[in-house]
């Protein structure tokens, strides 16, 4: 395994030259008067989405929306909502603010595979794309699509989230996606657990993913073709299950170059979020629910491919038993029971509805 990536200058490199797996490059190497013609040239749409999980949330997009839509327009065509909550509340006066801003409540356009699945992140980035192919005829497979977590917070974010990874997949020929990474002076505490998992994997692929600067960021750009081949997990495993789909080649994005080769690293800075609370409670997930969603995930996916073996099939649905502590801990605690089973989703590509649009290509 070659060393730790080291920052380049990316518009420097020539645009169809060979990119190493996970190169990192700085958000701000991406000028806007430099990635327009490109885009021009191109002809490839682009598109940002924020899943979030109800109306709660409204308060602090509409901060990040602000910032980001001075690129409305020269660069980017459209900006969606995804809302796993039916109840769209004080979201619904955003595109009174932003117009052009388009809502999506998933659970009111789910295709026909998903209907019986549980609704969380995953859920809903997969909802939006099969509503962006089916419903608004999206089928360039060069169209560039990135999520953004909408609980970022507003002073760490800026122009440079959106300018660099979709400047990567814009500018290199290569580039089907980009991860956003950063540093987070406090918090990370799952993202720390993760790494040693990492490092600990029988398998080459995986171990390269310890050369990301930052693993379970929410944030990625990425090509249709790319986000069409994925396959999603329904919830907090969805990260989890996109890392690892690149280090074990099944997205066959340029075969027989390996998919990592297709995946970059833009690293904007410093970052913080809502911190989730450590421990669960009847109400709210805590980290700990949070944390085994992944580790499924992880487990699961590598099980999948025999990179794990386990020396017996448990015959029986996993279940996490959390003690949820009463009254500061003066007496013993009450136990939730948690499935530790993340939903899996099939890449949309095998969609019938999504295969045919795809086949069919634009008008």
């Amino acid at each position: 395994m070659s060393g730790p990536p080291e920052l380049q200058d990316p518009t420097s490199r020539p645009r169809e030259g060979k990119v190493d797996p996970l190169t990192l490059i700085p958000a701000q190497g991406f000028p806007l008067d430099k990635l327009l013609p490109v885009k021009q040239a191109a002809a490839a749409p682009v598109l940002v989405a924020f899943p979030v999980a109800g109306p709660e949330e409204s308060a602090n997009l509409e901060k990040l929306l602000a910032i980001l839509w001075p690129l409305v327009g020269p660069l980017v065509d459209q900006v969606w909502v995804a809302c796993s909550n039916p109840d769209l509340g004080d979201l619904a006066r955003l595109p009174g603010i932003f117009p052009g801003l388009r809502l999506l409540p998933v659970s009111r356009r789910l295709p026909a595979d998903q209907e019986k699945a549980p609704l969380g992140k995953g859920a809903a980035m997969r909802a939006l794309l099969y509503h962006l192919v089916v419903q608004q005829g999206l089928t360039d497979p060069r169209a560039v699509i990135q999520f953004l977590d909408a609980d970022i917070l507003p002073a760490y974010f800026h122009p440079g989230w959106v300018l660099g990874p979709v400047g990567a997949v814009l500018w290199f020929e290569e580039v089907e996606a980009a991860k956003v990474v950063y540093w987070r002076p406090q918090g990370g505490r799952l993202n720390a657990l993760v790494r040693s998992l990492f490092g600990l994997a029988p398998h080459p692929g995986v171990q390269q993913l310890m050369h990301l600067a930052y693993l379970l960021s929410g944030e990625m750009a990425a090509t249709l073709k790319c986000w069409t081949r994925l396959p999603f997990r329904c919830g907090y495993g969805v990260e989890m299950q996109i890392l690892l789909s690149f280090a074990l080649d099944l997205l066959k994005l340029a075969p027989p170059a390996p998919d990592l080769t297709r995946l970059v690293q833009v690293y904007v800075g410093q970052m913080d979020h809502r911190h989730a609370f450590l421990t669960s409670s009847r109400a709210r997930p805590g980290l700990d629910q949070m944390a085994a969603a992944v580790i499924f995930t992880f487990w699961d996916v590598l099980r999948r491919l025999d990179v794990f073996r386990w020396q017996s099939t448990v015959p029986y649905a996993p279940y996490l038993h959390l003690p949820i502590p009463r009254e500061e801990g003066h007496i013993p605690p009450e136990w939730l029971e948690i499935p530790l089973e993340e939903h899996l989703l099939p890449p949309l590509s095998l969609n019938d509805e999504v295969f045919r649009a795809l086949l069919q290509g634009p008008g």
